[in-house]
């Protein structure tokens, strides 16, 4: 019976030293605040319009599209969406970052010269 006894305060006096403990311990756990509250933009409607003399070849996620000289194109893309020109001019070089998405261009007009 003596050995039942220690090994039951054992416990009991393990876990009132621990709760604590563990109540204070931080979390190290990521969650994006944004996620979980409000409005979240997860796609943005811009335009993007080649004010060059040239036509332009862009890449837009895994699509490479050509934009005429003067050729304006509207566009739904996710928020962080990487545009690149994917050929050089005299203003851009290949590879290049044109645009990247942010939720806040929603329904502007990206003017590439």
């Amino acid at each position: 019976m003596n050995k039942n006894r220690c090994i039951t305060i054992a416990i009991v006096a393990t876990a009132l030293l621990a709760s604590p403990v563990v109540q204070a311990a931080p979390l190290n756990i990521s969650l994006p605040v944004h996620a979980m509250f409000g409005n979240q933009v997860k796609s943005v409607k811009l335009s993007l319009r080649n004010a060059s003399s040239a036509p332009l070849e862009l890449k837009i996620e895994d699509k490479v599209v050509t934009l005429n000289a003067g050729q304006t194109i509207d566009l739904k893309l996710p928020v962080g969406t990487r545009i690149l020109a994917n050929n050089a001019t005299p203003t851009h070089e290949a590879g290049s970052l044109i645009e990247e998405v942010r939720k806040d261009h929603d329904g502007v007009t990206i003017v590439i010269r």
